[in-house]
């Protein structure tokens, strides 16, 4: 073997090792604990307004009249797509390639601000939106904001007040970032500035409670550092940063959570995308779950609803309010609407007789319901990451998933068929230690869930259980009860004070 051949192997062969063991320890970024965050974001469960379909006006006023109804649903967080000043310029140069697609010839896309202070006429005035988190606040909800700050509309005011916030061409032009906007350069301490105000701006003038931070990756980490310790100080630690992306130690002291995005239709896919992104995240770090979001039902067609099917969305919508994390839905989800007119860059109201209908109807109710077992068991929202989540083996792998939720006070047991054919199969409640690298030698700590499986459960869809054969499950099905502690069992015989639904076909 020659020299270079040896060097070639040994540097293929130390890449292998770097990334097996960034895969397994993130960079030791578990080893530390993600930032605290309010209950009112972890407890919580968020709506997505796309204003432009979320009512046939299409305004923030009338999104306003419509909170009472999400209220009802169960909803406690409301967040709003952006309603600032978008650009009005009809250079297509300066337009997304699927902007153009759409057909609308609308210049108005929603994160192609021009001026970050002010409310676009087309959802009203700024006092619209003031009364819009007024009304929330008042009905104790909380309200978040989208902040674009990676890029702005190509005739931003700003741009020409202050040409250093991006980026030019030698011939003059500005130079175009993803999606072809003017992208902005965070190296510019005036840019930092002038949106720090404008953070303060709209916790202190319009009532935000938190901001959803578009493609909050791709702007510098050490930004949202900064920004969350101007709205700690602001709002008493009472302020909360999401990111739409992700980066492994982003939620030690910049976000309070990132985006979770529905890994896919299968058993193994739904535990390893959890269990992947666990172990390279600090302990307790959070993710906003959801399978539909602006940009996913802009862009896929057919629709979720229509692809996958209500009852495999059904089952999706267990995955999002039961596993850990803070689910999301996105306008309409709950009534099942599956309109592919539906665009962000045209005014495509949803269809609200949808409500009143097979399967709207149905989903509603079940949306509902979800919302009212995650409020009526604090054990889904008590403790984040892998001391509130442990996943259990089972005889059916590849189209099972089985975990427990725990609080030191409730054990509740999740299991689903991510199958379209019924599937028998055993649980196993003994956990095998955690995957250590030898020389950090740590205390094992005992995680075997106690105790004994309900015999009715909280909620579940064609499926049964018996201490004998174990559970019987039908294509998509599920079952959530309560594991029994010794003290609970004698109760239990002869009286459960548990709620519980079955949904059968």
């Amino acid at each position: 073997m020659s020299r270079k051949e040896f060097l070639t192997m040994a540097v293929v062969a130390t890449s292998a090792v770097l990334a097996v063991a960034f895969e397994a320890f993130g960079a030791n970024a578990w080893m530390q604990q993600a930032r605290k965050s309010p209950e009112w974001f972890t407890r919580g469960v968020m709506y997505q307004i796309q204003p432009r379909a979320f009512t046939p006006e299409g305004t923030l006023a009338a999104a306003k009249a419509k909170l009472p109804y999400l209220k009802n649903l169960g909803v406690t967080i409301a967040y709003l797509v952006p309603v600032m000043k978008m650009d009005t310029d009809m250079d297509q140069g300066f337009w997304s390639p699927r902007q153009i697609r759409s057909g609308f010839n609308n210049p108005k896309n929603q994160y192609r601000i021009a001026d970050y202070f002010h409310v676009d006429e087309e959802y009203g005035t700024d006092q619209d939106l003031k009364e819009f988190c007024a009304e929330a606040h008042r009905l104790g909800m909380k309200v978040v904001f989208d902040l674009v700050y990676l890029h702005c509309g190509p005739t931003a005011p700003f741009l020409k007040e202050h040409p250093e916030f991006t980026w030019w061409n030698p011939d003059g032009t500005v130079k175009k970032g993803p999606w072809r906007f003017p992208k902005l350069n965070f190296a510019v301490p005036g840019l930092r500035a002038y949106f720090m105000d404008n953070i303060k701006s709209l916790i202190r003038d319009f009532g935000a409670d938190g901001f959803r931070c578009d493609v909050g990756d791709g702007i510098p980490l050490d930004f949202w550092c900064d920004a969350h310790d101007m709205m700690d100080d602001l709002t008493g630690g009472n302020a909360v940063l999401l990111c739409e992306g992700f980066t492994v130690c982003d939620q030690y002291k910049g976000f309070d959570a990132d985006y979770g995005w529905f890994p896919g239709m299968s058993a193994k896919a739904v535990r390893g995308g959890w269990t992947g992104r666990e172990r390279q995240c600090p302990v307790g770090s959070r993710f906003v779950n959801h399978y539909e979001n602006h940009d996913i039902a802009t862009d896929a067609r057919p629709r979720r609803e229509k692809a996958w099917g209500h009852d495999a969305i059904d089952q999706v919508l267990v995955w999002m309010f039961t596993l850990d994390g803070v689910p999301l839905l996105f306008t309409g989800n709950e009534i099942a609407d599956a309109d592919e007119r539906h665009s962000m860059f045209g005014k495509t109201p949803m269809d609200w007789s949808q409500l009143a209908r097979e399967p709207g109807k149905s989903r509603h109710a079940f949306v509902k319901r979800l919302a009212a077992l995650r409020r009526e068991h604090p054990a889904f929202t008590d403790v984040n990451g892998s001391d509130g989540l442990t996943w259990l083996d089972t005889t059916a792998e590849d189209a099972v998933t089985a975990f427990v939720r725990r609080n030191g006070r409730e054990t509740i047991l999740v299991v689903q068929n991510w199958t379209r054919k019924p599937v028998k199969c055993t649980v196993s409640f003994a956990v095998s230690k955690r995957a250590t690298a030898s020389y950090l030698a740590p205390d094992e700590t005992d995680r075997d869930v106690k105790g004994t499986i309900a015999a009715d459960p909280l909620f579940a869809r064609d499926a049964s259980y018996s201490p004998d054969g174990g559970f019987t499950i039908g294509p998509l099905g599920w079952w959530i009860s309560k594991v029994l502690q010794a003290y609970e069992l004698h109760a239990n015989m002869s009286f459960s004070g548990q709620p519980c639904e079955r949904i059968t076909k």
